[in-house]
């Protein structure tokens, strides 16, 4: 498990973007295929959260462990890896 945290993250509009600003996604949600970016972009953004991390799983099921015991705020089943949303840093 590898846990990345955030100060804020963003849900930006990626159609919105320009092709070098789309470069610094960090996830795209399954749940509702939110885009998230660790920068704003005036143009594009739809909301806002802070003090948030990503947790990355290496297989499903500590994946799918963590996601029926945890509050979470998106997941993502279109990476590499299996990741989620979650607030706080530990």
């Amino acid at each position: 498990m590898k846990k990345t945290y955030y100060e804020s993250l963003y849900i930006l509009d990626a159609d919105a973007l320009e092709d070098d600003e789309q470069d610094n996604l960090v996830m795209c949600g399954s749940q509702n295929w939110d885009y998230y970016f660790p920068v704003d972009s005036e143009q594009a953004n739809i909301e806002t959260f802070s003090n948030v991390s990503i947790v990355e799983f290496k297989n499903n099921n500590d994946f799918e462990t963590f996601v029926k015991s945890n509050q979470i705020i998106d997941y993502s089943l279109e990476h590499d890896n299996p990741m989620v949303l979650v607030y706080g840093k530990d």
